[in-house]
């Protein structure tokens, strides 16, 4: 009996400085980022039986273990996750959406600016400084452009640039919570690894949304939220930050042995596939930019299908350029090609090959299946697919929609002063093969029509007028220059670089009267612009060296051009408004640049309300789990104090048992 008594005064003193050093520790790790608050587990020891009676042994602490709710844990990754994947796409948007929407000078502005400039010049055609006040508004709208696309092309390699750094980032946390692991396995018990581990996997879950399985060992699995296994007990699988590439997967009775080629880049996956078998120049395939779920189709809503072919026999989708090399056998029917003209992620299998896991949406924004959807990588690539990279393009065609138009229409125009000299501004690639196919930038946009050139004499009256017939499809750079050199008083030659450059002997001088097939504008000759896309137009030096250059009017039936006369700088103002072709949209230039700040400032809208919806969960639930697993060091206080007790009242069994004893003892 007093032995019992012995041995419950010590282990109780033993279960007592156990709770006391709990408590300590709990309290020591109050602001410890991660920490698990632990608690002291105690269970009965067995009965004894003494003269008849059952008499009971005490208590032992059984564990140390970690008041961690795992049931709120899985539902807090996913809304942490979330949060993740908003928080990392609206730092960019807020930056996007403050560059384009500016109250004062954004891009809506100076395009208003630069229209009524030409709408000024119109009132009065001959007047100096408002053709300089043109050129300074042309000047505000070309640095609006050219800078804007800077920054966002900047904003671009900045987004590649921390993908990149998160991936690193997520495999060294894989990396970490497998060695973890191990190191669970051996001791279960360790309460402070286990937290260390799932502080990681938070850590981990907020660049790439994660479900755990929770293993009897105490280990865990780890996979993406659409079931790829990062982590499983100590094998680890790594994310891959890769460039742009193709990836075949033929049919088991395809035959053929050629490389697809591309060139160009765009914000969309292309996934090809065969629908009919044949060589080069015969099978046909069809095209996805969602990854299979649907297939791009015409204006009439049917399938589209392309040809196959050579680098001759080219097609364009969605901004790539696709073509066949070096095949021999036949394409079969189910061949499919991805193309990506995009750096993406992907996860390497047991095997080290790649599985595409870069985040995709369909038409709809919804994230298609099988692809990362949650987490800062997944919100950095979205923002980069569906925002960032379409508004840059939506810019270029902005851009090249002003360039175009208004070439095209001051390109048949009349300044001031008669021509001595044009040198065209586009180049071809060969001047002796048809404009279509000539590598001219704006060769679709030249249509078969005439080409009416007026040459004056030195006192300024009419000396000849020539109509030239024009077809892209037959006549070559050189068949032009030869047309024109013909004329007389007139010199043409084709430069270097590629260029058309015509010049009138001395005393003689020559207009563009008329050009119904576009064909100078397409050269970049008697035009306002250069360049093709946000990033690089710019003033031609022809009309910046000598104003009146800047036409307004117009040659008449005469051949002369009358004073005043304002019918291209009326055109040229019209332009604003004018439903045009920008992009694939038929809209104006006002509505098309109105449109682009509008998805921008709509995305960056619909961003923040996700923001704040997923914040709010993810607050509440960590709020919930720390309720359960952060240190209160009130109560711990309190738990502290009670054990303490305990420690003094084991002290005072072990006491009396001694006393007890030494009277027995006494008795003998």
């Amino acid at each position: 009996m007093i032995n019992n008594l012995y041995n419950i005064g010590q282990t109780s003193l033993q279960n007592a400085q156990v709770g006391v050093n709990n408590a300590s520790n709990n309290i020591a790790n109050a602001n410890t980022p991660g920490y698990q608050r632990t608690s002291v587990v105690q269970k009965t020891s067995g009965s004894i039986t003494v003269s008849g009676l059952t008499l009971g042994t005490g208590a032992d602490v059984t564990a140390i273990q970690s008041e961690w709710d795992k049931y709120v844990e899985a539902q807090y990754l996913d809304a942490l996750a979330d949060l993740a994947t908003q928080s990392a796409a609206l730092d960019y948007l807020n930056q996007l959406d403050g560059l384009l929407n500016q109250s004062e000078g954004g891009l809506s502005d100076v395009m208003e600016e630069y229209f009524s400039a030409w709408n000024e010049l119109g009132t009065d055609p001959d007047s100096l400084s408002a053709r300089e006040a043109l050129l300074g508004s042309t000047e505000t709208l070309i640095y609006a452009l050219n800078s804007t696309t800077a920054t966002i092309e900047a904003m671009e390699d900045s987004i590649n640039a921390e993908i990149q750094d998160q991936v690193s980032e997520a495999n060294q946390l894989i990396e970490d919570i497998a060695a973890i692991n191990a190191s669970i396995a051996a001791n279960p018990d360790d309460n402070q690894a286990v937290a260390d581990r799932d502080q990681m996997i938070r850590e981990l879950d907020a660049l790439i949304g994660v479900d755990v399985l929770y293993q009897s060992d105490n280990t865990v699995t780890i996979l993406t939220e659409e079931g790829y296994t990062l982590v499983d007990g100590t094998e680890t699988h790594d994310l891959v930050y890769a460039n742009p590439n193709v990836t075949e997967s033929l049919v088991r009775d395809s035959d053929y042995d050629g490389t697809l080629n591309y060139s160009g880049d765009s914000n969309e996956e292309l996934l090809i596939e065969f629908v009919s078998s044949g060589p080069d120049g015969t099978a046909q395939f069809k095209a996805s930019t969602d990854g299979g779920n649907t297939w791009l189709t015409d204006e009439n809503g049917d399938l589209r299908l392309y040809t196959a072919d050579g680098e001759d026999g080219a097609v364009e989708i969605e901004g790539v350029t696709i073509w066949f090399e070096d095949g021999s056998g036949d394409h079969a029917e189910g061949d499919r090609y991805a193309v990506m003209s995009k750096s993406g992620l992907y996860w390497e299998s047991g095997d080290g090959s790649l599985k595409n896991i870069t985040p995709m949406t369909d038409d709809s924004g919804d994230s298609v299946s099988g692809r990362t959807s949650s987490g800062s990588i997944a919100g950095l690539f979205t923002v980069r697919d569906d925002v960032v990279i379409p508004t840059l393009e939506g810019l270029d065609d902005l851009a090249e929609a002003i360039i175009w138009e208004t070439n095209a229409v001051h390109a048949q125009g009349a300044g001031l002063e008669h021509h001595t000299s044009l040198t065209g501004t586009y180049s071809v690639e060969d001047d002796a093969v048809p404009l279509a196919d000539s590598g001219l930038y704006f060769a679709d946009n030249i249509e078969a029509g005439e080409l009416t050139i007026v040459t004056y004499d030195a006192d300024g009256n009419v000396a000849s007028t020539s109509i030239l017939d024009i077809d892209p499809a037959t006549d070559s750079l050189e068949s032009v220059r030869q047309k024109i050199d013909d004329i007389d008083g007139l010199t043409a030659q084709i430069t270097s670089d590629g260029q058309l450059q015509v010049t009138a002997d001395t005393d003689v001088e020559f207009e563009i009267a008329s050009d119904s097939a576009n064909v100078m504008a397409a050269l970049g000759m008697n035009t306002y612009f250069t360049g093709t896309d946000a990033g690089d137009i710019s003033l031609n030096s022809y009309v910046t060296a000598n104003t009146s250059h800047i036409n307004t009017g117009s040659v008449g039936d005469d051949g002369l051009v009358a004073s005043g006369s304002n019918e291209t700088a009326t055109l040229l103002a019209a332009l604003a408004t004018a439903t045009l072709t920008v992009g694939e949209a038929e809209t104006s230039l006002t509505s098309a640049t109105a449109a682009l700040v509008a998805d921008v400032g709509a995305a960056t809208s619909a961003a923040e309300m996700q923001q704040a919806y997923a914040q709010t969960s993810a607050t509440y639930l960590y709020e919930q789990q720390a309720s359960t697993s952060e240190v209160n060091v009130d109560e711990e206080l309190i738990e502290l104090t009670k054990y303490q007790q305990a420690y003094q009242a084991a002290a005072q069994i072990i006491s009396v048992t001694k006393e007890m004893m030494d009277t027995v003892l006494g008795l003998v």
